[in-house]
């Protein structure tokens, strides 16, 4: 009887033990951060000591509606500097953060590639090839606006500055918004009269383009 006690008294004294030492360590991790926010949600953890210089609270009940949803997706972009030139410091880390959304696109071409191909099963493989080369052509010119900063369904949310040593770390988040990405495309002619046309061979640009944005957000 004695020892039955002892035993239970051993098992609650180590279930204490390792959920004070859990909750410690996650309040030590907590310590160690603050957050970007958008309407309320948590989207971007940064260090703690690091400095928030600018959120673009026009965007904010957007950003919260795609995070709350499962749509948002975003990128960071970093430059270093020595803390002079913070225009600059802040548009070469937000052309990195938009390169950084280019690479994410270029490194899925062969996705892309198979997944215009599953929708041209029904057409002669000839032709199959010369449409499915004309749809790389699209994502690879799409991809190269990405890089250029020339998709407005992207954007600035937020930017933050953390100094290490006489160094200053400008990051940048930068919103992928799918859905004003899709309409941005659209209103390119030059990039629409081409998805239009590769409609027409039983290519569904945009339905591929959607599930490569898919994983992003996995």
């Amino acid at each position: 009887m004695i020892f039955e006690n002892n035993w239970v008294l051993w098992t609650v004294v180590i279930v204490s033990a390792l959920l004070g030492t859990f909750f410690l360590f996650m309040q030590l991790q907590q310590d160690q951060y603050q957050w970007i926010t958008a309407d309320g949600y948590k989207i971007q953890s940064i260090p703690k000591d690091a400095t928030i210089v600018f959120v673009n609270n026009s965007m904010e009940k957007r950003v919260g509606e795609l995070y709350k949803t499962g749509r948002l997706v975003a990128f960071v972009g970093q430059s270093i500097g020595a803390g002079i030139d913070t225009v600059s410091a802040r548009e070469k880390a937000k052309i990195n953060a938009y390169k950084e959304l280019a690479e994410y696109f270029n490194i899925r071409v062969q996705t892309f590639a198979a997944l215009v191909e599953g929708q041209l099963q029904s057409i002669s493989n000839s032709k199959a090839q010369e449409v499915k080369s004309i749809a790389l052509e699209v994502y690879k010119r799409v991809t190269q606006m990405f890089s250029e900063a020339q998709i407005s369904g992207a954007y600035v949310y937020a930017i933050w500055e953390e100094r290490v040593g006489s160094l200053i770390y400008t990051n940048v988040l930068l919103v992928f918004d799918p859905e004003g990405v899709i309409e941005a495309l659209k209103a390119n002619k030059e990039i629409n009269k081409q998805i239009e046309e590769l409609g027409k061979s039983g290519v569904d640009f945009f339905k591929a383009l959607n599930s490569i944005i898919e994983e992003a957000k996995k």
